[in-house]
């Protein structure tokens, strides 16, 4: 599951990229929120802090100055593999297996979580539905042409609702091996950029 350091960082994002607030009242209030201790919020923003993504003053508190090199810096840390509970394949089309995620409760990730976010699907079809939480067995085929890839959640993902937040869609999709995730991380950043630019 993700680490705390990956926990502070996407909520910095979904802060920047998602709700238009780039700035937390201080780290202690940022510690209290996530329920973490202020030494592990401390260490967690010192790389984000060294390379100009985030800014931590005493009076301004801890503002996001730049979430598209935090983004960066996420993708770059995050271990995808390690998350994974799951491979398998079912027989339902990619549609009704992202519909069957969602009533089962799990949260919806990857390219079907980005499109969520964006609205609709520009860049590409695909066969991989990722999501978190514990396998779909009753949908499973042995044969099936869609993908399905489940993941560990961390305990606060739920707080974002049935799909995972942008910000993450996007990180697991740059971790994702294969010409669909590709195209989808090289597509997405001008929707993110756009964004951040827009906070």
């Amino acid at each position: 599951m993700l680490s705390k350091t990956e926990i502070i960082w996407r909520h910095l994002l979904v802060g920047a990229l998602e709700k238009g607030r780039r700035r937390e009242a201080s780290i202690s209030a940022l510690a209290r929120e996530l329920g973490f201790g202020i030494s592990t919020v401390h260490k967690a923003l010192e790389r984000p802090v060294g390379i100009g993504a985030v800014a931590v003053h005493p009076s301004r508190g801890v503002r996001t100055i730049d979430p598209w090199r935090l983004l960066v810096l996420w993708a770059g840390k995050r271990n995808l593999e390690g998350d994974v509970i799951r491979r398998s394949s079912t027989s339902l089309s990619v549609a009704q297996t992202e519909h069957a995620v969602l009533e089962a409760g799990r949260v919806l990730g990857g390219f079907g979580g980005l499109v969520s976010h964006i609205g609709d699907n520009p860049i590409s079809a695909y066969g991989t539905v990722l999501y978190y939480g514990g396998p779909l067995t009753d949908i499973e085929s042995d044969d099936g042409p869609t993908m399905l890839l489940a993941l560990e959640p961390d305990p606060l993902l739920a707080r974002y609702g049935s799909v995972a937040p942008l910000a993450q869609c996007w990180v697991d999709l740059f971790n994702l091996p294969g010409w669909e995730a590709a195209r989808f991380v090289e597509e997405t950043p001008k929707e993110l950029i756009g964004l951040a630019a827009a906070a």
